[in-house]
């Protein structure tokens, strides 16, 4: 059998000359993979402005595949696949790798966020203050055993649904004017 001819015995040979150090071997491999591989990383994110992204992975790949003396080339079989797919695999990892610290980083965000929104900030408990005493002694009752559920009406009879929707405009409106005139 002749195998000159042969696409995975010429991955594996330049793999081999790449693995020895000869410089026009990894010129001949970036040229003949790096755009195939950045093609593949662009229809892997589904982006249409994914180029500059695109780039960056497959510069981690070929970083990866230079990385700890060459132990990734070192890893590849042509007897398993094709050179480009081994490559389009390891940027495959990349992504996921990169999605994975993407969502963790947001889920650590919206923890934080969450936090610091549920934080008691005096300064709005001070200006809250002042605008419950702009209020009359019902209409503050209302907001804060109604609107803001702090606590349960003292001895009152329960408010008509007529009533709370006219407490409920009251107190609003003097809120809209209370906070749209100190800011």
């Amino acid at each position: 059998m002749d195998w000159s001819g042969s696409p995975a015995l010429e991955e594996e040979r330049l793999v081999t000359l790449c693995l020895q150090g000869q410089d026009s071997a990894w010129e001949t491999l970036l040229k003949r993979y790096h755009p195939r591989l950045v093609a593949s990383i662009r229809y892997l994110i589904g982006g249409v402005n994914g180029a500059d992204q695109a780039e960056e992975i497959a510069a981690t790949v070929w970083f990866t595949l230079c990385s700890h003396g060459y132990s990734p080339l070192q890893r590849y079989d042509s007897r398993v696949g094709r050179l480009l797919d081994y490559l389009v695999g390891m940027a495959r990892k990349e992504i996921w790798r990169r999605r994975r610290t993407a969502r963790t980083r947001q889920a650590r965000e919206c923890k934080v966020a969450r936090t610091e929104a549920t934080l008691d900030d005096t300064s709005q408990g001070l200006a809250i203050q002042e605008f419950l005493d702009t209020l009359t002694r019902r209409e503050r009752e209302f907001c804060l055993s109604h609107l803001l559920s702090q606590t349960k009406p003292a001895g009152h009879l329960p408010v008509s649904s007529a009533n709370a929707w006219q407490l409920r405009s009251r107190v609003l409106k003097k809120f809209r004017a209370f906070f749209l005139q100190n800011s």
